[in-house]
């Protein structure tokens, strides 16, 4: 029996580097399902778990793709109230990861957890410009590990609209605030352990005037595209003494920890029914990556 992978999407096209993972990682066949919304779900879901016999339901699976995470989150949500409808029985495994951004905030944050040998909580951590949607979710995980978060953005309406929503989907508590010049960014890095930067792509955004007056210990940066989001920091960089007790983590390190975990999942998509990929899901698997 072929293993099959729904791959839904709300955009136009199916995100190519997610379809050839998916065969890379296992699947015999993966049908995509393109500019999806909340309507074509109960469907969709219906034609996975009513084609097969309940025994072999584990042999189909859903991943949810695109590039809107918080689109993906609703999409997963229907998914899931869909199943709720159903007997027990007519469950398949369901991930998502839309723009790599479970897989790539997971690893970001094992990286950091790794490099201060595995203990967080009571940390302060601050991510600059964190509103996009990895920056997000390191904040949610980074959360859950007992870190005081500090959550940055140009302009405090966006850094504050990030930990409502944080607050309220993932129940968890980050601080925001405003950071847009030389001076502010100083301030929001005065007295953190842990900085990431999360910004765009080219764009630096913490220099070295500026971290080497902090006492953080740990500075990681997702900025694979040249100049990085940290100076001093190189996109190669894993776990590597920057100078004295600073630690650099570059785009490339968190690169292939997230690959490891996004191949890790689609395998694991196929050893059992039910199971739900999530955030925290997807944060476990990188930690046994």
């Amino acid at each position: 029996m072929k293993k099959i992978l729904a791959y839904i999407s709300p955009e136009r096209y199916a995100s190519l580097f997610d379809l050839i993972v998916a065969y890379d990682a296992g699947a015999d066949v993966v049908i995509p399902y393109c500019n999806i919304d909340l309507d074509d779900i109960g469907d969709i879901v219906h034609d996975c778990v009513f084609t097969r016999h309940p025994n072999d339901l584990k042999n189909t699976a859903i991943f949810i793709g695109g590039h809107d995470v918080d689109n993906g989150e609703e999409l997963m949500n229907k998914v899931l109230g869909t199943f709720n409808e159903l007997p027990d029985a007519f469950r398949v495994s369901v991930a998502m990861d839309p723009d790599g951004a479970y897989t790539t905030s997971s690893a970001c944050v094992i990286k950091i957890k790794n490099s201060l040998h595995g203990n967080l909580s009571g940390l302060n951590a601050t991510i600059l410009a964190g509103t996009g949607p990895v920056g997000k979710r390191i904040s949610v995980l980074l959360a859950k590990e007992g870190c005081n978060v500090l959550l940055t953005s140009r302009k405090l309406k966006r850094a504050e609209n990030a930990r409502d929503m944080i607050r309220k989907n993932y129940n968890v508590k980050v601080r925001a605030f405003e950071a847009n010049n030389d001076e502010t960014t100083e301030k929001a890095v005065s007295d953190s352990d842990i900085v990431v930067t999360t910004g765009p792509e080219g764009v630096q955004i913490l220099p070295r005037k500026i971290w080497s007056k902090s006492p953080v210990k740990i500075m990681a940066d997702i900025n694979a595209v040249p100049p990085y989001g940290i100076e001093g920091v190189d996109v190669r960089d894993d776990c590597k003494k920057i100078e004295k007790g600073k630690i650099g983590i570059g785009a490339l390190a968190i690169g292939n920890l997230k690959m490891r975990c996004h191949y890790k999942i689609v395998k694991k998509l196929f050893e059992e029914k039910g199971i739900i990929f999530d955030l925290e899901r997807v944060y476990e698997i990188a930690e046994g990556v």
